[in-house]
């Protein structure tokens, strides 16, 4: 590639990206994130960018130069790498493809959130720096792990991994390029039985395995309220009777609100997985929901988000301009639920909203609910007859009614002592002391 200087490539906020002037945006360039570089330093002490960096750079350099003089483009400015027949890069676009066109056969259509949410644009962005121009065949363990001889410390893909993200990435990494290689076998790019990665174990990291108890999460939802966060605290509600992870809670509509005999549930596809799922309500967040709606001071549409921030009249920073409500996004989510903890809990408590889910299935346990009423009400695969189930009967209501009846007597075995606000009317537990509540400044 030589050593000059590469227009409009730069290293900012830890990566190098291609970034456009002014000028060169007019015509529809933006800017295009690359890899991190490294391991080598260049003069300036920065990681140096890989040779996919500098090929993509000037490619978008070639696109640009032929956009200010007026000739045809060659291809769109964003169009990824081509890589050479039969290398990995070109294995990981077919494979991309392919699952694009399985998804098309079977007639899935995925949203927004489910297609940030694929793990293998996420891994390729450690692989392509690494692999994407190489022929497979060529590969060695020691490209994933090594120990440097003078220093005796590991080196390589994975040590750099969970060095610069954490062993999480490493292992989903990993995961992905071992599935990426059964592909490129299947379309004779190498041998089954030749996976470098196989040399060296994938061993998961540790789950997570703290839980919040009932009393405890009535708290913060308490808390929540009083203090004004009050699309948290109903989306927190919601979310502990529910068992619905936080990015499904927080994309909830009244459009996917439905009721039976017991009251009123959600149905709904689980973002991640896509399976559906019977989001059942007990009277306590029944009623918060209620309230939460009712005092909002607008109408919602069926198909907009119902949990939203709380509006404000300043903006520290930003001049006293006011801040809208808008729906709960993903950190907005964390960042709230972050200060609503700490107020309850205090600074050291680090429990996190997703928690909640496995306490549910901690509750659920402890009250002799049975694994295929779990897997029911978590819409997952916990239960080996899921498949038969997902054919002959796809959302088995009672069997979630029955969890959840599960989750009361389990509540019970784990406090020993109930909450007086567990079994409180519903409207005082939500009402209780915050007429004279101040909002949190």
């Amino acid at each position: 590639m030589g050593t000059d200087k590469i227009r409009y490539l730069v290293f900012s906020k830890g990566r190098w990206r291609w970034q456009p002037t002014k000028a060169m945006r007019k015509h529809g360039f933006g800017t295009v994130n690359l890899s991190q570089g490294g391991p080598e330093k260049d003069s300036a002490g920065r990681p140096r960018p890989t040779d996919a960096d500098k090929a993509k750079a000037l490619r978008l350099n070639s696109d640009w130069d032929s956009a200010r003089l007026g000739l045809p483009p060659q291809k769109p400015a964003d169009a990824p790498v081509r890589y050479a027949p039969g290398s990995v890069g070109d294995g990981y676009y077919r494979a991309m493809a392919i699952r694009r066109a399985a998804r098309a056969q079977a007639k899935i259509v995925w949203t927004v959130e489910q297609t940030k949410r694929d793990s293998w644009p996420r891994a390729w962005r450690f692989l392509e720096p690494e692999f994407a121009d190489c022929d497979p065949k060529t590969i060695e363990p020691e490209h994933f792990i090594r120990i440097d001889e003078k220093t005796g410390e590991p080196l390589g893909l994975i040590p750099r991994i969970e060095r610069e993200v954490s062993v999480t990435e490493r292992h989903l990494v990993i995961k992905i390029w071992r599935a990426l290689w059964n592909r490129m076998v299947a379309m004779k790019y190498c041998d089954a039985g030749q996976d470098p990665s196989k040399a060296f174990e994938n061993s998961a990291p540790d789950p997570r395995q703290v839980t919040w108890m009932r009393r405890e999460v009535l708290k913060l939802v308490q808390i929540a309220w009083r203090h004004n966060f009050r699309g948290l605290a109903a989306c927190m509600a919601v979310a502990w009777d529910s068992m619905l992870s936080p990015i499904d809670a927080r994309s909830l509509t009244l459009g996917q609100l439905r009721s039976d005999s017991t009251g009123l549930l959600f149905a709904l596809d689980r973002a991640k997985t896509n399976k559906a799922a019977a989001a059942t309500l007990t009277p306590w967040s029944q009623a918060l929901l209620r309230e939460y709606i009712n005092g909002f001071g607008a109408e919602f549409l069926m198909n907009a988000p119902i949990f939203r921030t709380t509006p404000t009249l300043t903006v520290p920073g930003r001049g006293g301009r006011p801040r809208p409500s808008v729906p709960y996004t993903k950190d907005r989510l964390v960042k709230d639920f972050d200060r609503v903890r700490e107020l309850a809990y205090g600074p050291d408590e680090t429990r996190q909203f997703s928690d909640m889910r496995r306490s549910g299935a901690v509750e659920g346990d402890a009250g002799g609910g049975t694994v295929v009423d779990q897997a029911n009400k978590m819409a997952n695969t916990v239960s080996a007859s899921n498949r038969l189930r997902k054919t002959y009967n796809p959302v088995n209501v009672p069997s979630v009614r029955r969890f959840d009846e599960a989750r009361a007597v389990g509540a019970r075995n784990l406090e020993q002592n109930l909450s007086e606000s567990i079994s409180a009317n519903p409207m005082e537990i939500l009402l209780r002391n915050t007429k004279n509540s101040e909002p949190l400044k």
